[in-house]
């Protein structure tokens, strides 16, 4: 197998860190610590919070007025619904909004901002047109609403104008010109009269030539009129190609209540004397078709028609079919008009000539007198123009304020601000510095266990319990170990808990242990000598008085119950062991050594390197975690690094001592040399 993989596998195999860089209990101690700010801070926040919602944040008021589009005069009834989305659509556009913003005095608002204060929705079916204003009054929002209304109808009237003042003056263009050609062939029919002696023609000769006239005049525009149809249904085909037949469409239950529209539009149109054949009541049967055939009853989604081919090609069949009539009525209108010329044909070649004469003069004053018609008409309606639009609700001013999301966003999001600045204080507060303080975060930035606290040297007394906490495991250990201190302040209690360690595990080191027995009261209890066999610092209880042992070298005294006077007589030791001789070889006992020389460099990592372990002292909350992260590379070596948290605060020697697996620790393992 290659280094490499070797490698890889010891990745595999390696445990995971122990610990967590920063303790969860602490973060709650921090938390309890500071809860009364925390309720301060939410108290304030909210506090604030409801003002600022209540009294600083502007209200908004909306307010709405309806039009409805009936379109112009002479129009068709389809022409509402194909012309209604090209109005509305010039509410936002620049000119509207800039007379808005002058006509409610908002000079300061941007043109963006008073579109996002007007919203317009519209109908086609119906011809429904809604604007919707917003305002910081009442009052506000229904001026702005009802200014916007007479904005957009004076601008529909100014366009309205326009093109009926643009067709005026087309009409006197052509008006100018027929007078022109009228009188152009009044003087040729005066001139031929007087030249050929020809004083006046018969009333059946005139209404003969008449007749002609027209029908040929008729004949001539139903010409024109095919040849616009025409041109009509060729760009229709066109537009046809061009268009995709199917679309995805959502299918709702509005088809029906279509259906039934167009159903009694048919049965008014017949109502109305129109036939089978004619263009509206083809138009309305194919819509109807087309309906009940795509099956829009349901809601979700189909593939059907698409609604705007649909629409092109009603319009291409309504063209079709005027072509058709027009067709038909250019033919008769030809054959009437060829028998009219032939009746006149009867008359003298003189007579046909000045009746042709005639007839030219009357067409042309036809003419002439049908544009006048047609500009008085205009006269009329520029004195009352037709938008086409219908006021049906005004705006008023509404009752109550609309519901505002962001106040009550600002009301609570306050004091979850407050709340969670103060959070943030109280966890810098202890968190400042990266110190690490808990058993869990040494272990975690040393990655490795901790196999014991105390709140030793604070509490001189607590040393003497954290070797006897060791007696799980270390009695059993065997081979060196050295102790070392984080960092330079910690060596002299590395070589206290060294020499402890040394000491404590010899078999000359006893513990006095008062037992107490039924004694009669002011008599003192006589010691016996007896092995020891538990270590570390006991404390018994006797009423109300605490008896404490204490760790020296020498046989242990241990007072049994008796009669006072035996206990009286008791002046020699009763059992005493020759003591054992202490051994000096690692395999048969833990030999502990401390560190006294650099805190870093080659000479520590070589005795590192020699030990079986290393046992590290830390001082809470004296080294950064950054510092304690580089223990491992202090010591020159990755492995068998335990650590023992001394001068711990009494909140912090309430969590658990031990972290990590403090069994491996223990456990000899050969030194890396």
């Amino acid at each position: 197998m290659s280094g490499r993989e070797m490698d890889l596998d010891d990745e595999e195999t390696k445990p995971s860190r122990p610990g967590y860089p920063v303790d969860w209990r602490r973060v709650l101690r921090a938390i309890s610590r500071g809860k009364w700010w925390l309720l301060i801070a939410a108290a304030v926040g909210g506090l604030i919070g409801v003002v600022i919602g209540k009294f600083v944040m502007q209200h908004t008021y909306e307010a709405s007025t309806s039009l409805r589009y009936e379109g112009l005069p002479g129009d068709d009834f389809q022409e509402p619904q194909r012309a209604l989305p090209a109005l509305v659509a010039v509410t936002h556009t620049d000119p509207i909004m800039i007379e808005l913003r002058a006509r409610t005095n908002k000079d300061g608002a941007t043109l963006d901002l008073m579109r996002r204060m007007v919203q317009v929705t519209s109908d086609a079916q119906s011809g429904l047109v809604t604007f919707t204003t917003t305002g910081g009054t009442a009052e506000e929002s229904a001026d702005m609403a009802n200014t916007l209304v007479d904005v957009f109808l004076e601008h529909h009237r100014e366009r309205r104008s326009r093109e009926l003042r643009a067709e005026m003056a087309s009409l006197d263009e052509r008006i100018a010109a027929s007078e022109n050609e009228a009188a152009t062939a009044r003087r040729a029919y005066d001139s031929f009269r007087e030249a050929n002696g020809i004083t006046d023609l018969t009333a059946e000769q005139e209404q003969a030539i008449d007749q002609a006239a027209d029908l040929r005049s008729q004949a001539d525009l139903a010409q024109a009129e095919i040849m616009a149809l025409e041109a009509r249904v060729r760009q229709l085909t066109e537009a046809r190609e061009r268009t995709p037949r199917m679309e995805t469409v959502s299918t709702s239950s509005g088809g029906s209540s279509r259906v039934r529209e167009l159903e009694a539009r048919l049965a008014e149109a017949r109502g109305q004397g129109m036939s089978e054949q004619h263009p509206t009541v083809q138009a309305l049967q194919r819509q109807i078709s087309a309906l009940r055939s795509s099956g829009g009853g349901g809601g979700g989604s189909r593939t059907a028609r698409s609604s705007l081919y649909e629409q092109i090609e009603t319009s291409l069949s309504e063209a079709e079919t005027e072509l058709s009539a027009a067709r038909e009525r250019h033919n008769s209108l030809e054959q009437l008009a060829g028998t009219a010329q032939e009746r006149t044909n009867r008359f003298s070649a003189m007579e046909g000539q000045a009746a042709n004469l005639l007839a030219q003069v009357n067409v042309k004053q036809a003419l002439v007198n049908e544009l006048n018609e047609q500009r008085a008409g205009i006269e009329d309606q520029l004195r009352d123009i037709e938008t086409g639009f219908r006021t049906v609700a005004e705006a008023r001013p509404p009752e109550s304020a609309v519901p505002s999301k962001k106040k009550y966003a600002v009301a609570g999001g306050i004091p979850l601000l407050f709340v969670t600045v103060m959070l943030g204080m109280l966890l810098y507060r202890e968190l400042r510095g990266l110190r690490v303080i808990t058993p869990t975060e040494v272990a975690w930035w040393g990655n490795g266990p901790v196999i014991g606290m105390t709140t030793w040297p604070r509490d001189p007394r607590a040393l003497i319990d954290l070797i006897a906490d060791m007696d799980d495991f270390a009695p059993d250990a065997r081979g060196t170990m050295l102790v070392v201190g984080a960092t330079d302040s910690e060596q002299e209690l590395a070589s206290e808990i060294a020499g402890q360690l040394n000491h404590d595990w010899s078999s000359t080191t006893l513990i006095d242990v008062p037992v107490v027995g039924a004694l009669p009261p002011g008599d003192d209890p006589a010691p016996i000598t007896t092995p020891s066999s538990s270590r570390g610092h006991h404390d018994v209880y006797d009423d109300d008085e605490v008896l404490s042992g204490e760790i020296h070298d020498g046989p242990t005294e241990i007072v049994l119950a008796g009669s006072p006077a035996d206990t009286l007589a008791m002046g020699a030791p009763s059992y005493a062991p020759p003591p054992r001789p202490i051994s000096d070889d690692p395999a048969d006992r833990l030999i502990c050594t401390a560190w006294n020389g650099p805190p870093e460099g080659q000479a520590l990592r070589r005795a590192a390197r020699l030990a079986e372990r290393v046992l590290v002292v830390v001082t809470s909350g004296n080294i950064k975690a950054t510092d304690l992260a580089q223990t491992q590379t202090r010591l020159g070596r990755d492995g068998a690094i335990g650590y023992v948290l001394v001068g711990a605060s009494e909140s912090t020697a309430k969590l658990p001592d031990r972290e990590g697996p403090v069994e491996h620790f223990w456990v000899p393992s050969p030194s890396p040399r």
